[in-house]
């Protein structure tokens, strides 16, 4: 029982051994015809080669290359086959079938198999009349791509010039090149001086041959700091319509901070009372000052009336909306300044504050958009007491009316008195 459970297991493993073994020689069938004598049969970059056939012997000899480059060379008998690496792991075998007369040239009976390949990877499966010098191959292109500037060290605001150039290294033509340069962080476009169009239909291959120039384009530096560009990417294709990638080299630009423009505009909001009585005035004086290097522009005050005061009046420059006064400068100049007045009038007893919003805008002669600013700004603590006659609104009517009758009299008695005296 034993013995019968081993041979159970070995004829296991050999049938398992005998499937890998038929899986990994499968072979597909290229081509099973004549070449005649003189003629090639070409797979992608690689050439067989039929010569010296010999219809008599029953023999045939073989040459095998990529591109110009022989890689092995034989002489077969009928039934006869050999075998060749083919590109990356594929193997090509071909055997001989026969040899035969029937024309000018004595001819050969072959069949071509392949395995570990996808047929649909063949660019090239054809017999080739003409012979090597008919074979056409299609290579790898090989394109390098330059991106290269005219400076490395810069300060924010400077601009440098960015070229790009590309040429093939390779043993094919790039076709259907396609670029694509990415934006570049801390940097803004200025201008473009000379650019490809979408897609370059060739560059071609060979010492000879100069570089194709693909743009030329200026940056502008808006931060400072160390930053690699970014690469260029190129798409194209060989002869053979492969795809292929490359990318360039990403140039190193060092950014001091420089001279960076800025505008500061500074708000002063004095008062010429801290204390007043209730329907008493008081008057608000405002200076806005750019101490900044740019100027400012689109300077904008909100000034916040509380509501126990009212807006009475103000200066020139000074406009109400709705009611409420606001200051507006179209551009106020670095180092300049400009001084607004305003009246308010006291309305209810209490402690208040004039608030006020800033915003400007300025360049900084860097970013292509402008700076936006703004701010917010409050004035000392306003005390608004009791006016000189509050006091009678807090009396019944008849006691008010009671002074004002004796009021009446004692002014009428101090002028008869006044007459009299006379």
């Amino acid at each position: 029982m034993k013995l019968k459970g081993i041979n159970r297991i070995v004829l296991f493993a050999f049938l398992i051994l005998l499937t890998l073994g038929s899986t990994a020689s499968a072979r597909t069938a290229v081509y099973d015809g004549d070449i005649e004598e003189g003629e090639v049969y070409q797979l992608n970059n690689y050439i067989i080669e039929i010569t010296d056939i010999f219809p008599e012997a029953g023999t045939a000899s073989y040459y095998v290359y990529e591109r110009d480059k022989q890689i092995t060379t034989g002489l077969l008998d009928v039934n006869e086959s050999f075998e060749f690496n083919f590109e990356d792991e594929g193997k090509i075998q071909m055997r001989l079938k026969s040899v035969h007369t029937g024309g000018v040239l004595p001819r050969a009976t072959v069949e071509i198999t392949m395995s570990n390949y996808n047929i649909g990877d063949l660019y090239v499966n054809e017999v080739i009349e003409k012979g090597r010098s008919g074979a056409s191959f299609a290579g790898d292109p090989k394109l390098v791509v330059t991106k290269s500037v005219d400076k490395s060290e810069i300060e924010v605001g400077d601009v440098i010039t960015v070229t790009v150039n590309a040429r093939t290294t390779g043993n094919d033509a790039a076709y259907d090149v396609l670029f694509t340069d990415p934006k570049q962080e801390h940097f803004v476009l200025k201008e473009t001086t000379y650019e490809v169009s979408t897609r370059i239909p060739k560059i071609d291959f060979g010492k000879s041959m100069p570089e194709t120039l693909v743009c030329i384009y200026k940056l502008k530096a808006t931060e400072a700091g160390t930053f690699d560009l970014r690469p260029v990417t190129a798409t194209y294709t060989n002869s053979a319509s492969q795809t292929y990638q490359s990318s360039s080299n990403t140039p190193t630009i060092t950014v001091n901070e420089g001279n960076k423009q800025r505008a500061d505009v500074e708000t002063t909001m004095n008062l010429d009372l801290l204390s007043v009585r209730r329907n008493e005035k008081i008057t608000s004086t405002v200076i806005l000052k750019n101490t900044g290097n740019a100027p400012a522009e689109a300077v904008r005050l909100e000034i916040m009336v509380p509501e126990g005061m009212k807006y009475i009046s103000g200066d020139e420059g000074i406009e109400t909306i709705g009611g409420k006064p606001r200051i507006y400068i179209d551009t106020l100049q670095p180092n300049n300044d400009k001084e607004f007045s305003y009246t308010l009038k006291a309305k209810e007893v209490g402690k208040y504050s004039i608030n006020s919003e800033l915003s400007y805008e300025y360049s900084n002669g860097v970013d292509a958009q402008n700076i936006k600013q703004s701010d917010k700004f409050t004035t000392s603590s306003i005390s608004v007491e009791e006016g000189r006659f509050d006091f009678l609104l807090k009396n019944p009517l008849y006691i008010v009316i009671s002074i004002v009758i004796l009021a009446a009299i004692g002014v009428h008695v101090y002028r008869r008195h006044r007459e009299y005296k006379y």
